[in-house]
């Protein structure tokens, strides 16, 4: 059961309102109103402040649909070159001023605000709670600024640190910090002290709050985003090496509602359409400054995903041909009991796009109708996103004109502390153990371990990333090194595990390879451009129509000093003097 529910946000809405006017609001007197004098004093307040910690990992540019604006920037996504998404994002023209990099900023720090005050209040005299209680919900404060600062950082290049409540806003005017002193100072001693007072579980009513594993892999993940290669890898290990998480046989469960807070789930965004948005537009969060203040549980990330013909959806991006490609050369093993059924494509494949000629259905609609007509894919494209939609059932049972959804995001799940541990285990120079613990989660995919390849050609492995339609040749083999473990990891097994799960563009930014990875897919895409006659309609893709040109142009524009970091939001730099 999801224990976020947010009638709590109109009574907190006098303790935790972030905006403007929050000053003026905090003067009035109100015999009848919770203030900070009655409030914070006991388990159920601290339990209604820090479900307000949990839901701004709700916001759109979190968890949300806007986080599918980032992911049109990546290798993995093409978007029409008539939506905005394209104009925006593909060709790097987004401003200071646009919603994704203004509001991702404002959330962030809401959530940090809220967070503050439950860290600043803890420490109360009169906090009529154990000692250990304290700690644990202390615990749980910590982890959630740490997630919010880690993002910053990562956005932002770095943050304004702020770990105290300030009831006047003329105190949150600070310098910019750089991302490395936002790590150290923040975002690695909250996880330590997190790590120490979480536990590692929690009942089924409170499914959603961070644990132990939570704690333990955001912090690997903060060390291996600074290149700590042994310090990252000590952590996951205690991660791997608790038995505490295992793969989900079905890769599926991981993005649908029914296999919410699974054994593979270390973070996860709950959801629910108890309590839908107050209008359509999709920007809603439950009090940013400027915004509606009627709270909603639902997600909007489908919304963005599906291509649903009688229910709208926008496919603000779909996949790229490098990634569909991929896909298909998901080689499924049949021996595989998850194959049983004689399957031809990786459930992989079958769980993460809708491709042409597919099989089953998708919204209750075959590939081929009875009377041979065939499902309209849009001009250009050769397959559509599914992780995180519900696209195995029918339209009918789609609230809200398909706009909001139930399904929880995975922020962190167990295959993800697999591959950085591998990733870690490699950059250390161990590739060997490396290839164990990715052929983990080629092995719960059921396709051909990279062992198996290298049983069967001489100790060598496919480059699998190298596209056959373009080359027009067999991929070629690479003998197991620290280089060709560390290509695979970048342009494989990443991309088709974690594919539309918002790490992309975090991974090519970190791996400093942004410009390499665009170069990478403007070649193969000219080429598809220059011999569109002869491939549109044909396999391996089926391409229908055109080819959809984004990356000859993203590359030819990608300036790493300019956009590999967002610029600071537009109106922060009015607002706040102190920040350049």
């Amino acid at each position: 059961m999801k224990f976020l529910k947010y009638s709590l946000i109109t009574l907190l809405s006098s303790i935790l309102l972030i905006g403007c006017n929050e000053d003026e609001f905090l003067s009035q007197t109100n015999i009848n109103a919770l203030t900070p004098e009655t409030f914070w004093k006991n388990t159920e307040h601290f339990d209604y402040a820090l479900n307000t910690a949990y839901a701004a990992l709700q916001f759109n540019t979190i968890s949300g649909y806007r986080i599918s604006n980032e992911m049109a920037l990546t290798d993995l996504a093409k978007c029409d070159t008539w939506y905005p998404s394209y104009t925006t994002y593909k060709l790097f023209n987004y401003t200071s001023s646009d919603p994704l990099v203004q509001n991702r900023w404002a959330e962030l720090y809401i959530g940090i605000n809220r967070a503050n005050q439950i860290i600043t209040f803890i420490e109360g005299d009169d906090v009529d709670m154990a000692a250990e209680e304290k700690f644990e919900v202390a615990a749980q404060a910590r982890t959630l600024r740490a997630f919010y600062y880690f993002e910053l950082a990562n956005s932002y290049n770095g943050a304004v640190i702020n770990t105290k409540y300030y009831a006047n806003s003329d105190s949150l005017n600070k310098k910019f910090n750089t991302r490395a002193d936002v790590i150290s100072q923040v975002v690695v001693p909250d996880l330590q002290f997190a790590a120490e007072h979480l536990p590692t579980s929690w009942s089924n009513m409170e499914a959603g709050r961070v644990t132990w594993g939570a704690a333990v892999s955001l912090l690997g993940k903060a060390y291996l985003y600074d290149g700590k290669w042994a310090e990252a890898a000590a952590e996951f290990k205690k991660v791997v090496d608790s038995n505490i998480y295992s793969l989900r046989p079905v890769f599926g469960n991981n993005f649908d509602e029914e296999g919410e807070h699974n054994s593979e789930s270390i973070f996860e965004v709950n959801y629910s359409t108890s309590v839908l948005p107050p209008t359509n537009n999709r920007d809603w969060v439950d009090n940013i400054a400027g915004g509606n203040v009627t709270p909603s549980e639902a997600s909007s990330l489908e919304h963005s995903f599906t291509h649903i013909l009688t229910a709208g959806g926008f496919n603000v991006v779909t996949p790229s041909q490098y990634l569909h490609e991929m896909f298909l050369n998901d080689e499924v093993n049949p021996s595989h009991p998850i194959n049983a059924a004689g399957e031809t494509h990786s459930q992989r494949l079958t769980n993460s796009i809708l491709v042409p000629r597919f099989y089953g259905t998708y919204f209750n609609r075959v590939w081929e109708e009875d009377n041979g007509d065939t499902y309209p894919m849009g001009g250009g494209h050769s397959g559509y996103v599914k992780k995180f939609t519900r696209w195995n059932t029918g339209i009918s049972n789609l609230e809200n004109n398909g706009q909001t959804s139930p399904i929880n995001f995975r922020l962190i799940r167990y295959a993800d502390v697999l591959l950085m541990y591998a990733e870690a285990l490699n950059e250390l120079g161990n590739f060997s153990d490396a290839i164990t613990y990715i052929d983990m989660v080629r092995e719960r995919a059921g396709v051909y371990t990279l062992q198996y390849y290298m049983d069967n050609n001489a100790g060598s492995f496919p480059k699998l990333n190298i596209s056959k339609e373009v080359t027009g040749a067999p991929q070629p083999l690479v003998v197991p090194s620290q280089e060709s473990v560390r290509e695979h990891i970048r342009y494989v097994e990443r991309p088709l595990e974690l594919a539309f799960e918002g790490h992309r563009w975090k991974d090519l930014r970190r791996w400093g390879i942004i410009g390499e990875a665009l170069d990478r897919r403007a070649v193969d895409e000219q080429w598809r451009l220059d011999n569109a006659e002869s491939i549109l309609g044909q396999p391996p893709l089926y391409i229908g129509g055109h080819i959809i040109q984004n990356f000859v142009f993203q590359a030819d524009k990608y300036n790493e000093s300019v956009h590999k970091y967002y610029p600071l939001p537009a109106n922060e730099v009015q607002t706040n003097p102190d920040l350049l």
